[in-house]
Formats: structure tokens, sequence, C-alpha cells
């Protein structure tokens, strides 16, 4: 026989109800729930019909969820199987089941220490607020902490070990229920198309059928745009939360949403009501949700991130399976000497463009350089902060401000575009933050500034450190307070403008002259963006010409003219100082004056010059350029998907090696062929 207690000394105490009754019982096993076919029958509506039971295992009594709707607890913390002693207390919903005995206030345990055993509604209670630091009330707060410590290390391990992101958030939300006692709970996050209930249930686990009408959106949209949680015990009669019509509609009554932040952003909220009991949430739940979603939030953002990555790691190898068939094709096709100028065309544009969550249409390429600007654009877009664009003219800076703008937050406000080269010194003031009728000689009316024009909107200063120093510093006010002064009045103006910039110049140099505000520099840098020149993205050039002359063709309606062989040749070889916007003059250029065909003879002669050597020199026959095109656009994509994996492991030369299929030998080879170098870490965007 065991050591462990006689039959006849083994009892509950069970509190439910108000009420506390003994139960004494024999055997091995004994079942509690709340059906009657359990020996012990309890009445609590959160006990499933067969709940848990305890088993005798070696003498020693054990107690074992079943797998129970809402669980079982022992002395605070979620469990499937625990080892039971004497003071134990079991709780299923509100009800209390003491093994042997019911503790004292305080119980030596076997460590030595001192501990308090609380009601299983300890969450529930208001804490009161203590007024003798020696006293019980210090005591039981300590023990209180204590418990949620401890209960928030059980969700903890529970949550660290889950990646798959609705399966995360389906257990946050059970966990939020079960120490609520809430009638439903939701979790609305933040995504591109605005905010969406992602998981949603009701106490009986279920989910709540069309979840997205059952939540006020005022009450979540007012507590992300604080970013702080809501309490209300009867929603209605709320200075603030019973202004919403929502409530109204819903017929809310206690409410309590907590805001999921991540370093400083909101990315969605913990939202649990009840539609029938006023007053049911208190100030310990709320805390303890708070505490919970601080580390919730991590896990979210970790499970994401997981799915993120691994829909780049699937992207990427699409890509590269593209990119070694159309190698294949490139290959094939020179070796049968019959290949075209428009294959070769056709083939270019093939290019495999990553999986992105914005729309980026507008701008032509097909660049892994810039498709890595896109990825650093998706992270920025959904922001409010400060973007700085810098790349050598015509490479495009508004059209990336354009889409910053136009596909984030504030695509419905103003887009306010200036470049700050074209305005006079002397006006630059009056053009930035307006004036007052009659502040100076000419103001014959009020005019609005393009800070006022571009409130709750985007604006973007092209050609920032053109501006002057005293402008500056006025512009730094703006950005630190979000209030301004037009030239002539007396009081400030309140704007909230998002803020892109773009230059050509290099305003690191230009600070440690003393010709641009360090304060300011790092205001207007806090994303960097670095658009590559045209020469870098050789790929794009047969694009972007096709895009261009169908453009031109649309606007002064004619038909498209083919470009031959050998003016792409010049065309595509051209080191291009202007950029795109040297190749659309261009191509504009030749359109209008080209017949069927765009021949060399109607080249710009800096074009023609720009390209070493003679054409004839190049190649005499059309098959000789036309091999070096096809090796040189084989080339550009063989470096392209070599820079996307090198990007995607950080350099870790191995692992792109064993990625690619080839040798970490062949891999160095080829780096060194295309003169590639890791980029300075100091140069990215943050």
């Amino acid at each position: 026989m065991s050591s462990g207690p006689k039959a006849s000394s083994t009892r509950l105490i069970i509190r439910e109800a108000g009420e506390e009754r003994c139960v004494e019982f024999s055997g091995d096993l004994l079942s509690i729930g709340r059906s009657q076919e359990n020996q012990v029958e309890i009445d609590d509506i959160s006990s499933s019909r067969r709940h848990c039971r305890l088993k005798k295992i070696n003498g020693n009594w054990h107690v074992e969820d079943l797998r129970s709707r809402n669980g079982t607890l022992v002395n605070g913390i979620l469990i499937r199987k625990q080892l039971l002693q004497a003071g134990d207390c079991i709780e299923i919903g509100k009800t209390q089941i003491f093994y042997l005995r019911v503790p004292s206030n305080q119980i030596a345990s076997s460590g030595g220490g001192e501990t308090l055993l609380l009601p299983t509604d300890f969450f529930m209670e208001p804490i009161v607020e203590d007024t003798d630091q020696s006293g019980g009330l210090q005591v039981e707060r300590l023990t209180r902490e204590r418990h949620i410590f401890l209960r928030l290390i059980e969700i903890s391990k529970s949550l660290c070990s889950i990646l798959n992101l609705d399966e995360l958030l389906e257990l946050i939300l059970e966990h939020v229920i079960q120490i609520t006692g809430a009638e439903r709970g939701f979790i609305i996050l933040e995504e591109e198309s605005g905010l969406a209930v992602t998981a949603s249930r009701n106490i009986d686990r279920e989910a709540v059928k069309k979840a997205h009408l059952k939540v006020s959106r005022s009450v979540v949209r007012h507590v992300i745009e604080e970013g702080r949680s809501v309490l209300v015990g009867e929603a209605s009669k709320d200075p603030v939360i019973g202004e919403f019509e929502s409530v109204a509609e819903l017929r809310l009554e206690a409410v309590l949403c907590v805001p999921l932040k991540l370093r400083g952003r909101v990315l969605g909220v913990v939202y649990v009501d009840n539609r029938f009991e006023p007053d049911f949430f208190h100030e310990s739940q709320l805390r303890f949700v708070e505490f919970l979603a601080d580390q919730a939030v991590i896990f979210i953002e970790n499970a994401r991130l997981f799915d993120e990555d691994h829909r780049r790691r699937e992207q990427l190898k699409k890509s590269k399976d593209e990119v070694d068939n159309l190698n294949r094709d490139l290959q094939a096709m020179l070796i049968a000497k019959e290949v075209e100028p428009e294959q070769v065309n056709d083939l270019v544009k093939k290019g495999a463009r990553p999986n992105l969550r914005f729309d980026y249409d507008r701008i032509v390429t097909r660049s892994s350089k810039m498709y890595q600007v896109f990825e650093m654009l998706d992270r920025v877009i959904c922001t409010d902060i400060s973007v700085l664009i810098q790349g050598e003219s015509g490479t495009g800076k508004e059209l990336v401000a354009q889409a910053i703008h136009y596909q984030g937050s504030r695509r419905d406000n103003p887009f306010i575009s200036q470049n700050c080269a074209a305005i006079p010194p002397n006006l630059l003031e009056s053009e930035f933050f307006g004036h007052v009728k009659g502040s100076f000689t000419g103001a014959v009316r009020d005019k609005k500034g393009l800070f006022e024009l571009a409130d709750k909107g985007t604006l973007f200063l092209d050609e920032i450190g053109d501006m002057s120093l005293d402008l500056q510093t006025k512009l730094l006010r703006v950005l630190e307070e979000g209030e301004f002064r037009p030239v002539g009045a007396r009081d400030t103006r309140k704007v909230d403008v998002r803020i892109v910039s773009a230059t050509n110049r290099q305003l690191e140099k230009m600070v440690r002259e003393g010709q641009f505000r360090e304060d300011l520099y790092y205001r207007l840098n806090v994303f960097n963006i670095f658009l590559p020149p045209l020469r870098e993205r050789r790929e794009d050039i047969p694009l972007l010409i096709d895009h261009f002359i169908d453009k031109v063709c649309s606007r002064i309606s004619r038909d498209r003219p083919e470009v031959d062989r050998r003016s792409l040749y010049y065309l595509y070889h051209s080191p291009w100082p202007g950029n795109v916007r040297q190749l659309e003059n261009e191509v504009e250029r030749l359109v209008a004056l080209a017949g069927d065909d765009i021949t060399p003879d109607l080249l710009s002669p800096s074009v023609i010059s720009s390209v070493q050597g003679d054409a004839k020199d190049l190649d005499p026959s059309p098959a000789g350029n036309l091999k070096e095109m096809v090796g040189e656009a084989t080339e550009v994509l063989e470096r392209r998907v070599l820079g996307t994996v090198l990007d995607q492991n950080h350099w870790n030369k191995s692992q792109s090696a064993r990625q690619l299929g080839i040798s970490r030998p062949t891999l160095d080879q080829k780096i060194d062929k295309y003169g590639m170098k890791r980029p300075d870490k100091r140069t990215k965007g943050v």
C-alpha cells in the first residue's frame, strides 16, 4: 500500500455561489464537472460536463484536466496535470475546490517561505490602495503581484512556441477571456486594408459570427489613436465612449479595450465586452490584460516576421527558378543564332518581381536594386516618419515620394510637391508658411503656405539641400512642434504634415561644412532611401524605352516606330548622366524624328560619343552586336540574382552558395567578376 493519505481522510472543501460544502470520498478516482454522472457535481457556467478528475498515482493524488472548455487552474496557474498538496486550490470558473483543507492566510511552504492562497476571482476584485505598509494589505498586494507574475510566465511559455499567427491569436484570446470572464473577445489588428478582426470567440470558445459587425470600431480607433486602454462599466453613460453611435447600436454595457503597442507604435487592440452586465470588468483585470498585451505583441510581431520570411524565401526560390529558365533560353537562342532584338527585349522584361505589399506599377523597373527600394518602402509607407530620398537628378525621386503618399493612410489628403531650388530666397518663407494681407509690399490678400495646403497630407521637398540656413531653422520648428506662424501674423497655426524630402547633394558633407543644420538633417533622415542611377540598372533600359515610346505615341497619336538593333545597342550602353529623365527626353526626340524605324543617325551626338568606340569597330555585323547584348543581359540577370540572395542572407557566403546550388569558390569568383561589395550598414535606412 502507498504511504499517501487514507481514503477516510481524503476530502474536498467546495466553495461555489457563496456557499461552502465538504465532500469526503474513498477510492482512487474522482470525477468533477457539470454533469450528474460525476462523483462531484458543480453548478458553474464555466465548467464542462466532465471538467477534471482526481486520480491517485503511487499513493499521491493528482488533478488532471479532461480537455475542458475553459481549463483547470491550480493556485491560479493553468494546468493539464498537477500533483496536489494539502491546501491546494483547484479553480473551475468561479468555483474553488480546496484539497484536504482550507489554508489560513499564511502557510509555511516546503521551501521555508510564505505564500497566500487567494480566491480564483482575485483578478476580478479591485486592488485596494495600501494604507498600511507593514500590514495584511501589503502582503495581499504582493501576493496578487506574485500570482500575476506566475500566470504571465505560464502564458509566455505557451505563446513563445507558436509561430503560426492565427493559432497564436486564438491562444492569446483564450487566456484573456479566461481571466476576464468576458462574454466575447476580439483581437483587431491594423492591416494594409485597415482595421481587421483577426481573431474572435465567445465564452463557449466559438468564433463570433460576422465579428467585424460586433465590435465598436469607434472605441477601437479611439484606443489606437490615444494609445491608452479603455475600461468602462456603463458604456452608454461614459462621457467619451457614450458619444459613439456604434456603442448605442451594439447596446454595449461593459467594455475593456487594450492597445497592442510595440516600440511606440500601436499594432492593434485586444477588445472584450459584456452586453448584459454593467461594471463587469475591474482595474485588476485591466492591469493583467495590459501585462499580457505587452508580452503578446512581441509574439505577434515575431509570427508576422516568420510569415514574411517564409513568403520571401518562397518568392526568392521562384525568382531563382525564373532567372535560371531565362538564362537557358538566352543561351539556347545564342547557340541557334536565330535571335532577334525583340526576343532579347522580351526575355529581359521577364525578370521576377518580388511579392510586395503595395503597388509600384508607376515605376517601370525589373532591377533587383529597385526591388530592394520597394521592399524598404513596404516597411515605411504605413508609418508617418520622415523619409529622405537621395540619388542623382532624374532617378525618379518624386515618383517614390508619390508612392509613399498615395499608398499610405494619407492618400485621400493633399500631396504637395515643391522644388526648394526653384523659389527665390526672398520668397521662401512666404511660400512655405504663407502670409497675411499687408505683411509686406504686394501682399494684397492672405495666402496659405505649403504647410497649410498640405495639412493632413504629405509635403514633398525636392532639392532640400538648397534651402537657406534661416529657413532651415524655421522648418525645424515646424517638424518639432507641429506649428508655424505665417509672415506678418501674430498667432501660430497647428498642422499635421508628413515630410518626404529629396536631394542629389551629400547632406552629411554639408553638415560637416556647416552648410546644413545637423539637427534638421537627423529630423529629415529618419528613414533613408537611395535610388541607384540608371547606369547601375541597365536591365531597365529596354523596358523604359518601350514605355516612353508608347507614352509619346499615345500623346501625339502616331504609329509606334521600331528601334533597330544598332540604335538599341547605343541606347543600352550609354552612361545616361541625366538618368531616366535624360532617357525619356531622348526617346521623345527620337519618336518625333523617326519614320517607321529609329535608326542610329537620329540619336543625339552625346549618346553616340558616350559609347566607347564606333559601332563598326564594335561589330561590323548585326549578329556580333547581338551576341554582346545577349551576353551582357545574361550577366546582368546573374548579378541581380547574386545580389538578391546575398542581401537576403546578410552576405553569409556559405549559406548563399548552398541556396544558389553552387560551391563557395564559384560564388567568390562571381563576386570578384562583378565587383560586388558588401554594403556599408551605416548607409542603409533605419
